[in-house]
């Protein structure tokens, strides 16, 4: 196991990537069990190799890679020091009954660098990768190694509902495994767990602290935390929104909005209004129109007043607080 070493993510491309990227790629695994039908029952039974790949062999890996995401495919590396230490494959073609399948083509992790996280970061970025593109789930034709099967049964996954024959045929040893591609939503209790995320939206960690403890949070959770909103009672009926922020590399992709549309329908019998405050900032602004929000009233000078250092967004200097409503 490899202690000292700090992984980046990156997107394969045609220039980043080339069929000598897995040159130092160590593919080794010692197997002793593997899952395997006695009886038309899986189970746990003895099996003795090593497996490994001889340099060609990663180079035609390597080149099939490349060549795949040429054709539209995606695909994820995590990089230390220069050198490929994990990498998957994601096809971006459907299959299925129904084209909720997403076919996850390849996924390995160098062997010094296995059990450090590296495989649930490019196995969340993946599914993330598939979510965009309209699939459901993901389909993994697993090996039946004890321990990689473990791996993925770790990350939620599950026999598939439905076999893909081409994969059967190929790996008869496989076993067929699925993860449902969901978005879930909920409270938080351990809100602190998250500042780093609550200070995307308010930079200013004093002014956080003056709603954090009165607020209820919830983060979004789609293969991962994906964004976070914080809301308030400020009596009366009003429901606030005190904290809304997405991570940077999934915005875009109708996150805040699902957020605020939970809102919206959890408090919707609970209270008759929710508000958010925000800057005069020429990306926010617009985003609660399109949900929305209409302009209610104005607080003068209120980030001049209350924080330490200027905010600039969308090019603007933020100087009055601007109120926006919702009916509920």
């Amino acid at each position: 196991m490899c202690k000292n070493f700090s992984a980046t993510y990156i997107k394969i491309n045609e220039y980043n990537f080339n069929e000598r990227s897995l040159d130092g790629f160590d593919f080794g695994q010692t197997v002793t069990q593997c899952w395997q039908k006695k009886d038309g029952v899986y189970a746990l039974l003895p099996k003795y190799y090593t497996e490994t790949r001889e340099l060609s062999e990663r180079r035609a890996l390597a080149a099939e890679i490349r060549e795949s995401v040429k054709r539209g495919w995606t695909a994820f590396a995590a990089v230390n020091d220069g050198e490929i230490i994990g990498f998957s494959l994601l096809s971006d073609e459907l299959f299925g009954s129904k084209k909720q399948y997403a076919d996850l083509a390849e996924f390995y992790v160098s062997k010094p660098f296995r059990r450090l996280g590296i495989g649930k970061k490019l196995f969340e970025l993946t599914c993330g990768e598939a979510t965009v593109f309209g699939a459901e789930k993901l389909y993994i034709s697993a090996h039946s190694a004890k321990e990689s099967i473990a791996a993925y049964e770790k990350y939620g996954c599950v026999p598939a509902e439905e076999q893909n024959e081409a994969h059967v045929n190929k790996e008869p040893c496989d076993l067929q495994l699925e993860f449902r591609l969901k978005t879930r939503i909920y409270i938080v209790r351990d809100k602190r767990m998250y500042f780093p995320l609550l200070l995307l939206a308010d930079e200013q960690a004093d002014m956080v602290e003056k709603y954090l403890e009165r607020g209820t949070m919830f983060v979004l959770d789609e293969n991962g935390v994906k964004g976070e909103i914080l809301v308030t009672d400020e009596g009366g009926g009003v429901l606030e929104i005190k904290n809304l922020a997405v991570l940077p590399q999934y915005r875009k992709r109708g996150y805040g909005k699902k957020l605020i549309e939970f809102i919206c329908k959890k408090y919707k019998k609970s209270y008759s209004v929710i508000q958010v405050g925000t800057g005069d900032s020429p990306l926010t602004v617009p985003f609660y129109n399109k949900c929305g929000f209409e302009k209610s009233h104005v607080v003068e000078n209120f980030f001049t007043d209350n924080y330490a250092k200027p905010i600039t967004e969308g090019g603007v200097t933020l100087k009055d607080m601007i109120y926006l409503r919702k009916k509920l």
